[in-house]
Parts: structure tokens; C-alpha cells; sequence
């Protein structure tokens, strides 16, 4: 986790999933295509593991890979337009911008920066002598805990209490913005809740609003 900014400077709180919201891809499938492990992904992806097992197995894929050849397929991948110009005004409004994701934070820290967000929540891929070894480290705050929202044992709805309660923000002035199935607690518990150009139905059915073009200026009409 990455944060920055005093937590007393706001009143609101923006959280963005990263694959498929704010980039117009996934990263972990533009590296698997980019770098070729596609299939060993696809097969991982069709086990159905639980949610902990996967995102280890995952990292595996990784190992050998440098921190550059994994920057340069993020670089690769577009960011939303629009992304940029609707974080600054939104923290013109007041609102800590910050992105919740199931990705790396040597990831969703360069996206971070390029959007000028305040605080970026992922899990820590480990790197040894500048290459990763394929050994993930979850943070606690995404694990459930004897008062989450959710039964689910890994959950981005855990990290975003943990985010704003550092913030010192209300939930009913918390928005949660995503596409996948693993957003859905997030998008529920949210004040307001949106599912961007959402990727299962099921999201549709627990946003608040749906923004279905890929542009994010509907959601400052929402902030």
C-alpha cells in the first residue's frame, strides 16, 4: 500500500479498480500475452481455486520477470482519457482519490502517479536483485475480518473500510468504482456505487449507477 496526503484534508473518498476501469485492459492478461504464459494463466484462471491460492499461483508466472519488463506493460496498456482530468476535479471537490486492485502495487503505484491519486492498495510482488521471485505478499486489510462486510477471505470491500477510516470518511460518502465480479462487495457497501462498462451483469445489479461508455466525466455528475 502507498498512500500520501494529510488524512484530514477531505471529506470524500474516489476508489478505482485499475484493470479494465482505469486502464482500457488487464494487466496480468497483457503480460501473459505480452511475455507468454497465456495458456499457463488461462488454465490457473479455469481451476477455480480460491481467491488467496490463485493470486499466489499467479505471481509464480512472474518469476524471473525485472520490475522494467512489467512497468513496460503497464506503459503499454491505455489509460482512460478522461481518467487524469476527473481525478483533479474531484479533488478539487474534496475527495482522496485512491485505486483498490487484486493486481501489484508495482503496478497500481504507476498508475497512481500518472493520475495524481493520493493512495494506491495492491498486493506486493516480491523482487530479489531487481527480478521478481514469484512470492506475493497480501496486506491483512484485504482478508476478512470478525467485522467485514462480506464473507468473502479476500475482499477489496475490507481494504476500502481500512482506506477510509484512515481518511477518517464516512461510508455513506465513499464511491467505489469497478468492472468485475471482484468489486461487487466494494460497489455494494460504497455510498455510491458504479459499475464502469461492468464485465458481468451481476454488477450492474448492485451498482447505484451504471456508466456504460469509457469515459469517466458521468461520474463527476455523481460525486
Amino acid at each position: 500500500m502507498h498512500t500520501a496526503a494529510n488524512p484530514t484534508s477531505f471529506v470524500k473518498m474516489a476508489i478505482f479498480d485499475m484493470d479494465n476501469t482505469l486502464l482500457h485492459r488487464s494487466f496480468i492478461h497483457t503480460a501473459a500475452a505480452e511475455l507468454g504464459f497465456s495458456e499457463d494463466l488461462k488454465r490457473i484462471i479455469a481451476e477455480c481455486h480460491p481467491d488467496v491460492v490463485r493470486t499466489q499461483l499467479i505471481a509464480q508466472l512472474l518469476k524471473g520477470r525485472t520490475q522494467e519488463e512489467l512497468t513496460a506493460v503497464v506503459r503499454s496498456i491505455p489509460i482512460v482519457e478522461d481518467a487524469a482530468a476527473v481525478v483533479a476535479s474531484l479533488i478539487g471537490k474534496g475527495y482522496v482519490c485512491g485505486i483498490i486492485s487484486d493486481s501489484y502495487t508495482c503496478i497500481t503505484n504507476y498508475v497512481k502517479e500518472k493520475l495524481g491519486m493520493h493512495f494506491s492498495c495492491a498486493n506486493v510482488l516480491e523482487f530479489d536483485n531487481g527480478r521478481a521471485t514469484g512470492v506475493v505478499s497480501i496486506p491483512a486489510n484485504f482478508l476478512r475480518a470478525a467485522d467485514s462486510g462480506c464473507m468473502n477471505d479476500y475482499c477489496k470491500c475490507n481494504m476500502m473500510h481500512h482506506m477510509r477510516s484512515h481518511y477518517a470518511i464516512s461510508l455513506e460518502n465513499t464511491l467505489a468504482i469497478g468492472d468485475g465480479v471482484n468489486d461487487i462487495c466494494m460497489i455494494r457497501q460504497a455510498g455510491t456505487g458504479i459499475a464502469f462498462n461492468a464485465t458481468n451483469e451481476k454488477v450492474n445489479e448492485v451498482a447505484d449507477h451504471i456508466v456504460d461508455e469509457r469515459s469517466f466525466m458521468p461520474v463527476l455528475g455523481l460525486a
